[in-house]
């Protein structure tokens, strides 16, 4: 914090730069009041965040005199994320074999990094549900179980949907040289089990301190197709960036997967460039042989901004009936900012203005710094679409083109006429 308040007089000068700008070029206005000068961390309204450009590049903050306040947007790190997760290696050795009614799996994983989870790779294309534990050591004599009731699971589809299938096996960044996975068979026929995968991490990295906010997401339509369900879910704003969605489902028994898409945007809109997660697999709690596995209903997001207000979440059913949709919720990473008001009083967030340039503050050289200073609470007011915004014109540049373009057109279309005219064979009167 000393370095910190070392920087004030850097802000002051970075920050006092300000001047007026042309408010009627923006369409929207949020308002919020700052109880007392100086620097500060705020989070940015989501409805200013729904009405700005995907990129940010037209926000602006404005202070009691209408003067433009510089302002640096801070990145925020994941506060779920313990680890940075470095590669994914094959383990020194590996080995599985049948004992009674189990296949156990031991592994000499070779890494001098923490593991943050275990990929077992398993050929069969048939369908199966075991239950696993999770064991650890430092000799291959004394086991420590760090996970009991892992789900293993594999269920067909038909028609054109991959495979449903659960086969990472969680470590939570262990250390131990030796793993050992037992998977219990529970009186049906055995999985081959051909190989694993390590994803160790390079760090131990410290958790973040901006939690994720959860995200007024409700379910505006729901499609039933043949072999899938298709959710429309409203956000409530565009440009979040979500880190999540989980379902609320009552059935008490199931293994689906889920893709979550956004809407087309048109024909140039390819599938990859919409696709925010695909094919991951949500699954119940249920009970293999007396023995409780756990279940998963929340599909990781990444934290991208999604640019649409609105997402599908695809379900994908197979033969089996329709899930029990009740809900959704959905989590994001806030966006915050760190800008210098030199007087307290009432200042406004200004958005959506599709034509504004994305501006180079010199405040932003000290985002890292800044992104230290505690985040201030504000009460922002409803948004507002100014009485005084001005839809922009076509650019210049626009309308000379178009202009020319059809000048270009009837000149083409004179010439070939009188091509045409000369070719033709002249009639005697």
């Amino acid at each position: 914090m000393k370095k910190l308040l070392a920087l004030i007089p850097a802000i002051f000068v970075f920050g006092a730069t300000a001047h007026c700008l042309n408010q009627s070029d923006w369409e929207c206005r949020q308002s919020f009041d700052v109880a007392q000068a100086g620097p500060a961390r705020v989070s940015v309204p989501i409805d200013t965040l729904g009405r700005a450009q995907a990129d940010l590049r037209d926000l602006r903050i404005v202070g009691p005199d209408g003067a433009e306040l510089p302002y640096a947007m801070l990145a925020l790190p994941d506060a779920r994320a313990a680890y940075r997760v470095s590669q994914t290696v094959a383990p020194r050795a590996f080995g599985a074999a049948l004992d009674g009614t189990t296949t156990v799996v031991t592994i000499e994983t070779g890494a001098d990094k923490p593991i943050e989870s275990i990929e077992l790779s398993i050929p069969d294309a048939k369908d199966y549900m075991k239950p696993a534990r999770v064991e650890v050591s430092t000799d291959r004599k004394n086991w420590t179980t760090i996970a009991g009731g892992q789900p293993l699971f594999r269920r067909n589809q038909s028609g054109r949907y991959d495979a449903v299938a659960q086969n990472t096996l969680p470590l939570g960044g262990r250390t131990e040289p030796f793993v050992r996975v037992t998977i219990y068979d529970q009186g049906h026929e055995p999985i081959a089990v051909a190989g694993a995968k390590l994803k160790v991490v390079d760090e131990v990295a410290a958790r973040g301190t901006v939690p994720d906010e959860n995200v007024a997401a409700t379910i505006t339509n729901v499609k039933q197709l043949a072999d899938e369900t298709v959710l429309t879910v409203d956000l409530g704003a565009a440009n979040l960036r979500l880190t999540s969605l989980s379902l609320a489902v009552g059935d008490s028994l199931f293994a689906r997967s889920v893709t979550v898409t956004l809407p087309a945007a048109g024909d140039d809109t390819t599938e990859r460039e919409s696709t925010l997660a695909r094919n991951r697999p949500v699954y119940s709690r249920t009970s293999i042989g007396g023995i409780e596995t756990s279940g998963k209903t929340t599909v990781a997001l990444g934290g991208a901004p999604v640019p649409s207000r609105t997402i599908l979440v695809r379900i994908a059913n197979g033969d089996s009936p329709p899930l029990d949709i009740r809900g959704v919720v959905a989590t994001r990473r806030p966006a915050h900012l760190a800008f210098n008001p030199s007087v307290a009083g009432r200042h406004t967030f200004l958005s959506g203005n599709p034509q504004a340039a994305a501006p180079r503050y010199d405040i932003a050289m000290l985002s890292r710094e800044l992104a230290r200073l505690p985040l201030t609470e504000i009460a922002a007011d409803t948004l507002a679409v100014a009485p005084d915004y001005r839809a922009p014109a076509a650019p210049s540049g626009q309308v000379t083109t178009r202009v020319l373009f059809w000048i270009a057109l009837a000149v083409t279309v004179g010439v070939l006429l009188y091509v045409i005219g000369r070719l033709l064979p002249k009639t005697d009167k």
